[in-house]
């Protein structure tokens, strides 16, 4: 992964590729935790990708009391509960966003982020990740969400669980 991490880099400081290619070449690179050519560049500074991240959909927080994290993020910030799924969790709005908070068993930790996608397709994204030697995993349970249809997930490099959706997934 350096040197493909290197040679990025160093594309960038020749001019061949902008900020924007660069940036978004190194999160496809750390997203798909693999050296193989998730981010290939050309010389023309064309970058291969398999999904345009286009919004930080939600966060999920592990806590031990929902109701009572929710009720200090709502006196705090001024956040309004946008979904209940019916795993008891409650997600507060943060304009497109939502913050998530869940009963789980590591309370003061994040669970998992969630990026979001235009033309979601769990199945499809799903496939191109695998072609990359990135393991995914598709939930189908209905309780963890009440609207959308079946989550994608699959970990960072460094194990962090990480969530695609489609844009305005409110839970």
């Amino acid at each position: 992964m350096t040197t493909i991490v290197d040679n990025l880099v160093n594309e960038f400081a020749e001019r061949r590729l902008t900020r924007r290619e660069l940036v978004a070449a190194l999160t496809a690179v750390f997203a798909a935790g693999t050296s193989k050519a998730v981010a290939q560049t050309s010389a023309a500074g064309q970058t291969a990708q398999v999904i345009q991240g286009q919004t930080l959909n939600h966060v999920s927080l592990a806590v031990t009391d929902v109701e009572r994290s929710a009720e200090f993020y709502q006196k705090l910030l001024g956040l309004d509960v946008v979904s209940r799924p019916g795993n008891g969790g409650i997600n507060l709005g943060l304009g497109s966003s939502f913050l998530g908070l869940y009963a789980l068993p590591n309370p003061g930790s994040v669970n998992h982020f969630c990026i979001g996608v235009d033309g979601y397709d769990a199945a499809r994204m799903s496939e191109a990740l695998g072609q990359l030697g990135v393991e995914s995993r598709i939930s189908t349970n209905p309780l963890g969400r009440t609207s959308g249809g079946d989550q994608l997930y699959f970990n960072d490099p460094d194990g962090t669980p990480v969530q695609l959706s489609a844009n305005g997934f409110q839970g």
